[in-house]
C-alpha cells in the first residue's frame, strides 16, 4: 500500500482534511469546520469515503484500530458511530447511527451495518465519536423558522437532549431575541414543569448560535446537549436551507 493511500484511513476531525466533504461527508465536514474555529464539537475521527469503496478494506489496517483505542480508550467509553453523506442531508438513509458502541468487535460491526444501510456507501464516509452522558438537549434554529424572523433565536430541548426529543418526549420551545432575553416559553402536553435549561445556558446557546451563523454564512440547525458538569457540545450543524428570512429586525425588546 502507497503512503498516501495509507494516510487515509482515518482523519482527526480538527484536521483540515476532514473540512473536505467529498472526504469525510456534509456532516462530518461541517462539524470539523466548526471545531476548527473553537466551537464546542466533541472529538472524533472520520473514516473517508476513498476507504469505503471496498466494503472489506477499512478492516485491513491497525491504523483504524489505534484511532478507535484513542477515542474509546481502549474500549473503555463508548462511541457513537453515524454516517456523513456527501450528498445533501437528507436524502434517504443518510441518518443512519450506530450508538453505545463497545468493544472493537462491535466497532467493526457498527461501521459494517452503518456503511450497508446507507445508500450508495461510495459516497458515504463514517464519523466516529464518543457517545455523550447527557443531562438536556435539543435543536437549536439561528432564526425562527414557523414566524420566519431573523431577529429570533428558537431552542426546543428536552432532559436527555437531542435523543430524546426524536423519541417523541415531551419538550419545551424557548423563543429568545439575539441578546439572550426569553421572550416566550411553550410545553408540549404532558411536558415537566421544571424547565430543562438555566437561562444561563440558553444564554451560551444564543451565542453559539451567532457564531455558527457567522462562520457558515447563515442561520444554523443545530443538534446540542449539555452533560452533568454543564459543557455545551454541539452535535450537528446543517443550515436552515428551506427558510427565507427577511432581513433582521431591531428589536426594542
Amino acid at each position: 500500500m502507497q503512503q498516501s493511500a495509507h494516510a487515509l484511513w482515518t482523519i482527526n476531525l480538527d484536521d483540515p482534511l476532514a473540512g473536505a466533504p467529498d472526504m469525510a461527508g456534509a456532516k462530518a465536514s461541517d462539524l470539523s469546520r466548526a471545531a476548527r474555529h473553537g466551537m464546542p464539537v466533541p472529538p472524533g475521527f472520520v473514516i473517508p469515503v476513498q476507504c469505503l469503496l471496498s466494503a472489506e478494506r477499512y478492516r485491513n489496517t491497525g491504523e483504524l484500530r489505534k484511532a478507535w483505542a484513542r477515542l474509546s480508550r481502549n474500549g473503555e467509553r463508548p462511541l457513537a458511530v453515524r454516517s456523513s453523506s456527501t450528498h445533501e442531508e437528507g436524502a434517504e438513509g443518510r441518518y443512519v447511527s450506530a450508538l453505545d458502541v463497545r468493544g472493537w468487535p462491535g466497532f467493526l460491526k457498527a461501521v459494517t451495518g452503518v456503511v450497508a444501510s446507507a445508500t450508495g456507501p461510495a459516497t458515504t464516509a463514517i464519523l466516529v465519536q464518543p457517545q455523550l452522558d447527557l443531562v438536556s438537549g435539543g435543536v437549536l434554529f439561528g432564526a425562527d423558522p414557523l414566524d420566519r424572523r431573523g431577529d429570533r433565536v428558537v431552542v426546543s430541548a428536552a432532559a436527555g437532549g437531542p435523543r430524546a426529543i426524536r423519541d417523541s418526549e415531551a419538550a419545551t420551545r424557548y423563543a429568545l431575541n439575539r441578546r439572550g432575553k426569553v421572550m416566550s416559553v411553550e410545553r408540549d402536553g404532558g411536558g415537566p414543569e421544571e424547565e430543562p435549561l438555566t437561562r444561563q445556558q440558553l444564554r451560551a446557546l444564543v451565542k453559539l448560535a451567532a457564531r455558527a451563523t457567522a462562520l457558515f454564512g447563515g442561520p444554523q440547525e443545530i443538534e446540542f446537549g449539555f452533560d452533568a458538569e454543564g459543557a455545551l457540545w454541539l452535535l450537528q450543524t446543517r443550515p436552515l436551507s428551506s427558510l427565507t428570512l427577511p432581513r433582521a429586525r431591531r428589536s426594542a425588546s
